[in-house]
């Protein structure tokens, strides 16, 4: 009997540290912006989400490029390659989600760095 509630509290402590370290759900579009000392953009950013890795798209004032990254626990991190006037450069965006906000830092090739923050668009229905 002792056996088996030690083994049934060390399966419950296993479940539960499993389920904490479980990445966020960010799947869906979020509204950004994003301050650097070049000026501000509001893209639109979608997310799509396997596990811990993020793919979407980052609508913004060069229109529609790819990203590509990761999504651990509360942190995401990933990088957009946008084509501004004629030039290719790459935006690594690094930062913390808590509910339906997330904020961080980000250094763009040739902008320097800044800080951004997003708001989860709401699912119309």
């Amino acid at each position: 009997m002792m056996y088996r509630s030690a083994l049934s509290a060390f399966l419950l402590l296993i479940s539960v540290v499993v389920l904490s370290a479980a990445p966020a759900t960010i799947a869906g579009q979020w509204q950004f912006t994003v301050e650097l000392a070049v000026g501000t953009g509001r893209p639109l950013v979608t997310f799509k989400q396997d596990g811990g890795k993020i793919t979407g798209t980052y609508e913004g004032r060069y229109g529609k490029s790819t990203l590509e990254g990761t999504v651990t626990e509360h942190h995401v991190e990933f990088t957009v390659t946008v084509v501004a006037e004629g030039t290719t450069v790459s935006g690594v965006f690094s930062g913390n989600y808590e509910d339906d906000r997330m904020s961080g830092d980000v250094d763009f090739e040739g902008a320097g760095e800044g800080t951004w923050t997003a708001v989860r668009v709401p699912v119309k229905k």
